[in-house]
């Protein structure tokens, strides 16, 4: 019976806490791609209407950049972006999600926040994730980013493929 009330507790704190995920360019997912020299949009999206206060950040190792860091409407007017850098961890943002003291302005569900994603070796990779409060040990969101070939460049590779079988 104590085990049976225990998951009933661990399941009532894990359901109402905030569902916060991570989109690129308008897609949700656990990878993406990106193309080499492109910039692409990253969106932190909320399902419900909390406060909260958490790291975006690119995995050490990882390539590309973080920029641009836009706090939008539904966040609330007291919401913040602040860059981040820490040695072993990662680079990018400390975002706080709060609502004004009285609940004016709410904070809405939504897309809260929007970054740019730039940069990146063609053939490496990156991981994204969202870390939230209270340990930040594992990620709510994270999106593993391959780097590829712009499209220009994979036409004329195909261009160049086409005539090479043409001449045998």
């Amino acid at each position: 019976m104590k085990r049976l009330l225990a998951l009933m507790l661990i399941l009532v704190i894990t359901s109402s806490a905030n569902a916060v995920f991570i989109q690129i360019d308008g897609v949700s997912g656990e990878s993406a791609e990106v193309a080499e020299g492109a910039t692409s949009t990253i969106t932190i999206v909320s399902e419900n209407e909390s406060s909260w206060l958490g790291y975006l950040i690119i995995e050490a190792g990882g390539t590309g950049s973080l920029s641009n860091a836009v706090v939008l409407d539904a966040a609330g007017n007291i919401a913040n972006a602040e860059s981040y850098t820490e040695a072993g961890w990662g680079d990018g943002y400390e975002l706080t999600v709060a609502m004004s003291p009285g609940g004016d302005p709410a904070i809405a569900t939504g897309t809260q926040f929007s970054f740019d994603f730039s940069g990146g070796v063609l053939g490496e990779t990156a991981q994204i994730s969202l870390f939230l409060d209270p340990d930040y040990t594992n990620p709510v969101s994270s999106v593993m980013v391959s780097v590829i070939p712009e499209p220009i460049t994979m036409v004329l590779l195909g261009f160049g493929a086409m005539f090479l079988r043409r001449r045998k």
